[in-house]
């Protein structure tokens, strides 16, 4: 008898089919992969995987027609597929259907996704209300917020070293911190909210203005309360594929309920879409902060930030980002470190595991390097912080949702008064509104 060789299992037809339907748009072939795909539909009509990629593949290769038709069957079966709402309203856009485009991304904006998510939803919603501007003079004027409570606990709400004494090398001795500068833990509560609006002037370029507040109070180190008051405006340039805003951003921070500092900065944004399912982003921020306790002013500090990054869908409707920064703050109060230059690398991503529950998830981690040598510690300051975020956010109605979040930030630093870690849990309750 002659021994054979092992057969493979075969592929699954419909995962065969979708497989080579996915190789033909990676190589950017998308009317090829539009018309494997057609060919099959009395096959696999209502199987939402088959539908979702036909729906796709149908937008990729200009038939925005069918690309509704498809979509719109995977959200009669599940009405939470957020990669099919996206892509519907991308769909819209591209028929002229500016009303329905514009009505499917505000609804999107209202569940709170991820930012890199919000960004894209923001750019084609700004291409709906500009392209409806030119059919309707009155037509693009919008307006969209939000109102949030939470309620958490941190275990350093003043942000300090958990010991209470430090060697100082200049002087060879060791010292006792102030109860102030020592680490305390504690539960807190706080409201926060936000309006954008938009005024299209033309077919091209729209009026942006906006604003936030926040109020964070702790339950018994009320010295460490923190909020904030913020107002932005601006000029958006949006094309098919294109956003590009400039905005004047100001604002006031308050510690203990008192002003703490003072925020000036201008800012430019570009996002660029790159197929159906990825989008480049950069950005450039200058501005100053000045500190308003006479205690604090040694902090003041001139800064400048410029970042890229990338976002993709991916599984459907999932997404995953990745963005590198890098800036400086140069000392204008007479910081002991000096100048400060960082270098900073932020990914996440989101996805859904039920049709109402999201995960999400991100990460950062920056280097800063100072320039002055402090005469006390007899050293240039080195720190290196990182930061992890874990959420789950559940959506109660169509604007209104509820995450839990847990977070760890841990600051090393080879000036041990700058160094801590913290931990902090909490929950957050939000209503979306237009």
């Amino acid at each position: 008898e002659i021994a054979q060789a092992p057969v493979s299992a075969p592929r699954p037809p419909l995962a065969d089919l979708l497989a080579r339907a996915e190789s033909l748009s990676s190589s950017g072939k998308f009317l090829d992969a539009y018309e494997l795909l057609d060919g099959a539909e009395d096959t696999y009509i209502g199987v939402i995987e088959f539908d979702y990629a036909l729906g796709r593949a149908a937008l990729d290769a200009g038939r925005p027609d069918k690309a509704t038709l498809a979509l719109s069957r995977v959200l009669a079966l599940d009405p939470g597929h957020a990669g099919a709402s996206i892509d519907i309203g991308r769909a819209y856009l591209a028929l002229g259907n500016y009303d329905q485009a514009r009505a499917t991304f505000e609804t999107m904006l209202g569940l709170d996704p991820p930012p890199a998510v919000r960004a894209q939803l923001q750019a084609y919603l700004e291409q709906a209300r500009a392209a409806g501007q030119d059919r309707s003079p009155k037509s693009g004027r919008s307006q969209h917020g939000y109102l949030a409570a939470v309620y958490g606990r941190s275990s350093n709400v003043n942000q300090s070293p958990g010991q209470s004494q430090v060697f100082i090398p200049a002087f060879g001795a060791t010292y006792q911190l102030s109860n102030q500068n020592v680490r305390k833990a504690d539960g807190f509560a706080g409201v926060m909210g936000g309006v954008d609006a938009s005024l299209p002037l033309n077919g091209i370029y729209s009026l942006i203005v906006g604003g936030d507040f926040a109020e964070r109070r702790n339950n018994h180190e009320s010295a460490f309360d923190l909020g904030g008051l913020g107002a932005r405006v601006g000029i958006a340039a949006t094309t098919q594929a294109q956003l590009l805003r400039l905005q004047l951003f100001t604002g006031r921070d308050y510690l203990g309920g008192s002003p703490s500092r003072d925020m000036n900065a201008l800012g430019l944004d570009y996002f660029r879409d790159l197929g159906a399912d990825t989008q480049l982003l950069a950005l450039a921020q200058a501005g100053r902060l000045r500190y308003l306790p006479e205690g604090l002013k040694i902090f003041d500090a001139d800064f400048g930030t410029l970042g890229i990054g990338a976002s993709r869908k991916i599984a459907g409707d999932s997404t995953a980002f990745v963005t590198v920064s890098t800036g400086h703050m140069n000392d204008v109060g007479g910081n002991p470190s000096g100048d400060r230059r960082q270098l900073g690398l932020r990914v996440g991503a989101d996805a859904a595991i039920l049709p109402r529950l999201r995960l999400m998830g991100n990460a950062t981690w920056e280097r800063g390097r100072y320039d002055r040598f402090d005469p006390s510690f007899l050293t240039e300051r080195r720190d290196f912080v990182t930061y992890f975020e874990l959420a789950l956010e559940y959506a109660l109605a169509q604007r209104t949702s509820l995450r839990l979040s847990l977070a760890q930030t841990d600051q090393r630093s080879n000036i041990s008064i700058y160094a801590y870690d913290r931990t902090e849990a909490w929950l957050t309750l939000r209503y979306e509104f237009r």
